[in-house]
């Protein structure tokens, strides 16, 4: 018997007895895989039931009757199922997961319903692309989403005086484009009739700064258009130097946000600002405050803690906690002034500070001092074991004598200062930090001023680690600072060198800690601690002395209601009942 090529149907023999048999087979044949359509391709196992005419693809792993008919087509026929082999290029959708199947050859696969979508010559989506717009949109709008981060919409030009840009137009005319046009500049320009387009704004691609070619208006907030300010900061400002001390303005004006304004909990005030909960660490006011520091102040607020019902009496302060306040000081150039920017080691009562016998440079081991009589042979603290060299300028050039950011700690270990021949031996080269930036070797000669480093605390001028005297009252903490801390020692009640400006902080509820802590109960995180009044005043009256370790000594006016005197006492924290 012989077969048709493509799908080995019988052929009817010449003189064939029983044509019909050779017909029917061919027919089941062609019933079976013309137009193929299986069940599945996934089933290992024959149904309990089959269907006549129902077909299979059959997977590796079958069993039962199709033990053995790995990639065959099973077709249930007349009761028994018959296995056709498929060939090259056989197509089969397949029921159970409308997906079509192809046979390779080897196995069936997938067969991609998503079309070949690269190098489109145009694209239109709603509308008709054409050589110029070759992706052509008409819909409400475009969304280009992100894939789990960032997303970056590219527009490239083949060079500097092409134009790449986003034009917007009124009924096809051009009334606004931004991007870089003819340059690469960025640029927005706007036009009224779409053919005159007026420059509006330029940002050099070389440095960065903008331009407003066709001029520009509106760049302060309507509220301080015409009046220099706004009276509503003018109220908040006063006579004081603390704008909105009074919370004229709210919290958001100039407080931090973990201190949030309350106006039912206020000495006679328009609000307070409330600190709830645990320690979160040193808070602060953005507002600068410029000072002379050369004068005497007055900074002060109104405190009250709130009471918190428990039982506190194994707590020698019950459920008051520590409270914190004072300035930050912040030289010409805004930075902050931190302790070791100024302070300076003693030993035995001598100072540290001296000069230079030798010149000094990067990478030196060595230091060799005027007189080392104060500089450090007993402390381990890393801080004390490090150097500050007296030649730090600002930005605008000026030099400090008792103020440098030109300082290291942990330059060298303890019997490493020989007290006899002065020098210093380090434990690792001088760094380049260190080095003089008037030099182009950074070689500081000989006299250049240079101490021995130190550490302290900020100045706590207000509250420092203060217990409010009782709960739920309101008190006036105040305390004076003036003239200029050249001691080295971080005097209390004194500027330090270098100070040009200063801000308010605070570390509200100090002691109350996940847990407790040094001696004090956790009262949790709704525990309240209000300040109000904020403010900071020159003190016309105040006397200054130098001392003689060039701290100040600060006498402020005291009057005496009952007998009408004013005399002057020495500055010292006051937390009086309101």
């Amino acid at each position: 018997m012989s077969f048709s090529a493509n799908l080995s149907l019988p052929y009817i023999q010449a003189s064939q007895a029983q044509k019909h048999v050779t017909h029917n087979e061919g027919m089941r044949r062609l019933d079976a895989v013309v137009q193929l359509s299986v069940t599945s391709a996934s089933s290992a196992t024959p149904p309990g039931s089959p269907v006549n005419g129902q077909r299979f693809i059959i997977p590796s792993g079958a069993t039962g009757d199709w033990a053995g008919q790995t990639g065959n087509i099973a077709v249930f026929e007349e009761n028994a199922w018959v296995f056709l082999p498929p060939a090259v290029g056989w197509i089969s959708f397949v029921e159970d997961t409308a997906k079509p199947q192809v046979f390779d050859g080897a196995n069936w696969v997938e067969l991609s319903t998503t079309p070949d979508t690269q190098n489109l010559p145009l694209v239109g989506v709603n509308a008709t692309a054409d050589p110029s717009n070759r992706l052509s949109v008409s819909s409400p709008a475009s969304l280009f989403n992100n894939e789990g981060n960032g997303h970056q919409i590219k527009v490239n030009k083949a060079s500097s005086g092409d134009t790449a840009s986003l034009l917007f137009q009124t009924n096809w005319s051009g009334r606004a484009e931004m991007g870089t046009t003819g340059s690469d500049n960025f640029e927005i320009k706007v036009s009224a009739d779409g053919s005159s387009f007026h420059q509006a704004l330029v940002a050099d691609s070389a440095t960065g700064s903008i331009s407003f070619p066709s001029g520009v208006s509106g760049l302060a907030p309507a509220a301080l258009t015409g009046d220099l300010i706004t009276s509503g900061y003018a109220l908040a400002r006063g006579t004081d130097l603390v704008t909105n001390g009074g919370c004229g303005l709210g919290n958001a004006y100039n407080f931090p946000a973990e201190l949030v304004f309350d106006a039912q909990t206020a000495p006679d005030l328009r609000g307070a600002v409330c600190f709830t909960g645990h320690h979160v660490g040193p808070i602060a006011m953005n507002e600068l405050i410029p000072v002379d520091p050369n004068r005497a102040y007055r900074l002060g607020a109104y405190v009250r803690q709130e009471s918190v019902a428990g039982d506190w009496s194994g707590y020698s302060e019950g459920e008051r906690h520590q409270q914190y306040m004072g300035l930050t000081c912040l030289d010409a150039d805004q930075n902050v002034i931190e302790s070791k920017h100024h302070m300076r080691y003693y030993h035995g009562g001598t100072d540290s500070l001296t000069t230079l016998a030798a010149p000094l440079q990067p990478g030196d081991t060595t230091i060799t001092l005027t007189n080392s009589a104060g500089w450090n042979e007993s402390s381990a603290d890393a801080n004390q074991q490090g150097v500050i060299i007296f030649g730090y300028k600002d930005s605008d050039g000026r030099g400090y004598a008792h103020y440098s950011r030109l300082v290291e700690a942990g330059l060298f270990d303890l019997g490493q200062v020989n007290k006899t021949t002065h020098v210093v031996t380090l434990n690792q080269p001088l760094p380049a930090s260190l080095g003089n930036p008037d030099d182009p070797s950074g070689i500081w000669p000989a006299g250049t001023s240079i101490a021995n480093s130190g550490i302290g605390n900020d100045k706590n001028v207000v509250l420092e680690g203060d217990y409010i005297p009782a709960m739920d009252s309101w008190y006036d903490a105040s305390a004076h600072i003036g003239g200029i801390d050249t001691s080295g020692t971080n005097a209390p009640f004194n500027f330090a060198p270098g100070t040009a400006y200063v801000r308010v902080f605070w570390q509200a509820n100090y002691s109350n800690r996940s847990g407790g802590f040094a001696g004090h109960p956790d009262t949790g995180a709704a525990h309240k601690v209000w300040f109000a009044g904020v403010s900071m005043q020159p003190v016309p009256l105040a006397a200054m002395s130098a001392a003689a370790n060039g701290s100040v000594d600060l006498k402020i006016p005291v009057s005496d209601f009952g007998s009408g005197a004013v005399s002057l006492a020495t500055a010292t924290r006051q937390i009086e009942a309101v």
